[in-house]
Order: structure tokens, then C-alpha cells, then sequence
């Protein structure tokens, strides 16, 4: 009994030792940012050719900033990129969004507030989402230019490094985008083979040659079928009936695919 004792008491004053030590450190506020693509109009009858483009709100000093918010306790990072989407964009996505993790930014001089990490996620918004955010409280920045490490691609230079956030979610999906027919799911299938290189062109920021992109994409797209299991078509203005495709679920690559990027072209 008395040996149980002493073992009680050695854990208890582990266990003060660790808390006593833990508080003993000064901690700095933790922040998660919202890297929110998308190629979708805030007016859902708006038809140009798509352009990518980033989700940005306002600080009251009228300086352009991601979605964000600071992790309340015993919170997640995810719970709290839910808890933006829903609280400072309102919108509630039908879909499970698929929450991808850029970088921790740790500069102690980042925010002029004070001490804040802030964990960058990057997301994809569908054009029926994009359509439901609220016009006073977003805007749709268009990005533009080279994604290289320390350039910037928005129009405007945004607040703390938010700027850095979106230029390095950008350089990874445009990687990915030279490769494969729309990795993020930009476009909801089905969907053209002239609709999925304008997506393309988009997320790369140039003119593709069409004939070489449709013999790259083709290889990992398959036709969409209808109810009754027949092709479906989608009717144009001028020409024949477009086919529809959805992607297959192959991921290996054709070594006569050759090496990306894909071929320009001097027109979009």
C-alpha cells in the first residue's frame, strides 16, 4: 500500500512538472488561411471563357486578404477551415471538399497583430458554389503570370504572405495540370475535350495546341454514358454534337506522352 503511495505521488509531480513546464513558454497564436480556387463567375450566367481565379475578402482598411480565421480551442485545423467556408463565406458545400495542406508560415514578423503561425490549406469551389458567395463580403481575383518561388500572380499585392500562399498553390497545380485532365476538379464531368483545355488553359495561363491536348488527355478520359448506357452528346452552336467525357481512373502514363509541359499556343 505504502509503495503504491509513493508511485501516486512520483506520477502526480511528473505530471505537475510537465504542465508547470509547458506554460513556462510563450506561444504564439495559430491561424489557418484559405487558398480558395476556382474557375467559376460570382454570376452564374456569366459564360466567357474561364480564367482562374482566387477567393479574397477585404480587412476594413480595404486591403485584400484569403479567408481566415485564428483555431479556437480544441479545434482542428480542418474544423477550422470548415468553420471559414461556413462562418466568413457562408456557404456550406454539398460536397466533401478536399482540404490540401500548402505550408506553415512561421515568420515571427508576418502579422503585424502579433505572434501568428498560420497553417495555408488550398481548396477547389465548383461554379454552383461560387454563385452562392455573398458579393459584398468576396471577390474573385484573377491570377496571372509566372508562379515562380517569390513572384506574385495577383493583381494587387494581398496582405501578411498571403501572396505566397496562392503563388505556391498555383506553381503545384500547374505541375499537376501539364499532366493529367484536370487533376483538382476544376470542371464538373461530364465535360467536352474544348471545355477541359479551356480549364487547362486557365490554370496555365496560356494557349494550348488543341490536337496535341486532346491526344494527351485522351488516353485517361473515357466516354460519358446516360441512364440507358449510350454516349452523351452535347449540342453546339455551330457544328456537329460534341462527345462527353468523364476520367478514368488509370493514373499510369503513356512513355509517348513525352515530357510535359504541353504545347503552346499563341492563341486562346
Amino acid at each position: 500500500m505504502l509503495q503504491a503511495y509513493h508511485l501516486f505521488t512520483q506520477m502526480y509531480a511528473n505530471i505537475s512538472y510537465m504542465v508547470s513546464d509547458l506554460t513556462s513558454y510563450p506561444r504564439p497564436n495559430v491561424a489557418v488561411d484559405l487558398v480558395l480556387l476556382t474557375v467559376g463567375n460570382l454570376d452564374a450566367d456569366d459564360e466567357r471563357r474561364p480564367r482562374l481565379s482566387v477567393v479574397v475578402q477585404r480587412r476594413a482598411d480595404g486591403r485584400a486578404v484569403l479567408p481566415g480565421r485564428f483555431v479556437r480551442e480544441r479545434r482542428t485545423m480542418i474544423e477550422t477551415a470548415a468553420e471559414v467556408l461556413a462562418e466568413k463565406l457562408d456557404i456550406r458545400p454539398r460536397r466533401r471538399l478536399t482540404m490540401t495542406m500548402i505550408d506553415v508560415y512561421d515568420d515571427p514578423s508576418r502579422d503585424d497583430r502579433g505572434w501568428v503561425v498560420s497553417v495555408a490549406y488550398t481548396a477547389v469551389l465548383l461554379q454552383p458554389e461560387v454563385s452562392r458567395l455573398a458579393r459584398d463580403r468576396v471577390e474573385l481575383m484573377p491570377l496571372h503570370g509566372d508562379a515562380a518561388r517569390g513572384r506574385r500572380i495577383t493583381p494587387e499585392s494581398l496582405a501578411y504572405d498571403h501572396d505566397h500562399m496562392v503563388t505556391t498553390a498555383v506553381r503545384r497545380a500547374r505541375r499537376r495540370y501539364e499532366r493529367s485532365p484536370d487533376p483538382l476538379d476544376l470542371l464538373r464531368p461530364p465535360y467536352t475535350l474544348s471545355q477541359l483545355r479551356h480549364v487547362h488553359e486557365a490554370v496555365l495561363d496560356t494557349g494550348l495546341k488543341r490536337d496535341t491536348f486532346n491526344r494527351r488527355m485522351l488516353p485517361f478520359l473515357e466516354p460519358a454514358l446516360d441512364s440507358r448506357g449510350e454516349e452523351m452528346l452535347r449540342t453546339e452552336a455551330v457544328g456537329r454534337p460534341a462527345q462527353l467525357y468523364r476520367r478514368t481512373s488509370r493514373t499510369e502514363r503513356d512513355p509517348e506522352a513525352g515530357p510535359f509541359p504541353l504545347p503552346r499556343s499563341n492563341v486562346r
